[in-house]
């Protein structure tokens, strides 16, 4: 997921850093203003006290993928160590009371209407740390808000085989559903301006002394959304470019480049290469290869060395039986200009 498609009112907010947990009623007793609110979460956190912080917020009514994510997320904050010593209760903006873009595509609207937003930081000898997030009352006590499924604001998705290429982008590849989070989702979250930016499915830079940009999408299986409980395949294609420098000094060997790709799939599955061969695209140097990780899942791939550039294809099976026809189907697709 790039910024972009993270760059909902959530995230900004840094509510990331709530506990989800799940919905309580609410309760006979609690913070009766935004200052007490702030006080009592901050204490509960330093103390990792989960429990308290359960009673401190106002869950939705059912279990989504962004109150996982956000249980996953305060849970790594907590264990970190840090210990916020100073608060603000800051005023609500317009749009923190709108639905927004979470992390799995769906739209999520506040479980309460946000009244404040509570800023906690952390003062350390190496500098500051702070999160944000929005807090509403309910009977006169005052919670975390959190988020919850707005299925109304959520737009379509289009599913079935179909091809696609990024935008300002000068190859293609055939996939079952459009890649995640869908184009009207991105469109309603980010603007018509996102959908000429070939960052907006993906992007991973590397600024350091190794300066590449990594351009990527993904979907799931046929008829199926990536997060989907029932989801057991995943779709992914890539492509990596280098600046001069970086190529002229790490990435001048195609051969060596095509082995290292496959090596590193292979190490990120804990897995066994069981098949690669050398291939070609138009008399472009490529590989395919197939591993078999430690816990079953399936990765077939291919990855192929063009005009300087790394393209890579993967398809990524957690089922007894992978779709090998779709995967062979994806796998033969890509398409370079």
């Amino acid at each position: 997921m790039t910024a972009k498609q993270l760059g909902s009112s959530w995230f900004k907010l840094g509510i990331a850093f709530l506990l989800a947990m799940s919905p309580s009623a609410a309760l006979a007793e609690g913070p009766k203003s935004a200052q007490e609110f702030a006080e009592q979460y901050m204490a509960a956190f330093n103390k990792k006290d989960s429990a308290a912080l359960k009673k401190l917020r106002y869950g939705a009514a059912t279990k989504s993928k962004m109150q996982d994510f956000i249980e996953e997320m305060t849970e790594a904050e907590m264990t970190s160590g840090t210990q916020y010593n100073k608060f603000e209760i800051l005023p609500v903006e317009g749009k923190q009371t709108e639905s927004s873009m979470g992390p799995d595509g769906a739209f999520y609207k506040p479980s309460l209407k946000p009244t404040n937003v509570v800023k906690l930081t952390a003062v350390t000898k190496d500098g500051t740390s702070s999160t944000s997030f929005p807090i509403g009352e309910k009977d006169g006590i005052f919670y975390a808000v959190m988020p919850e499924k707005d299925e109304a604001a959520t737009p379509p998705y289009k599913f079935g085989w179909q091809r696609f290429s990024l935008p300002k982008s000068n190859w293609s590849v055939m996939l079952p559903n459009e890649p995640e989070p869908g184009a009207q989702a991105l469109l309603q979250q980010c603007g018509k301006d996102a959908m000429l930016d070939p960052d907006v499915y993906g992007v991973v830079k590397n600024t350091a002394d190794i300066k590449t940009c990594q351009h990527f999408f993904q979907c799931g299986a046929e008829g199926k959304r990536l997060d989907s409980d029932d989801n057991k395949e995943t779709y992914r294609a890539a492509c990596t470019t280098y600046e001069p420098e970086t190529l002229s000094k790490w990435f001048n060997d195609p051969k060596k480049n095509l082995d290292d790709t496959v090596d590193v799939r292979t190490r990120s599955l804990s897995g066994k290469l069981i098949e690669q061969k050398y291939i070609d695209l138009a008399g472009s140097p490529g590989r395919q290869f197939q591993i078999r990780g430690e816990d079953g899942t399936v990765l077939m791939g291919r990855v192929y060395w063009i005009k300087d550039a790394l393209y890579e294809l993967t398809f990524e099976s957690k089922l007894e039986k992978p779709d090998t026809e779709g995967a062979n189907k994806f796998l033969d697709s890509l398409q370079v200009m």
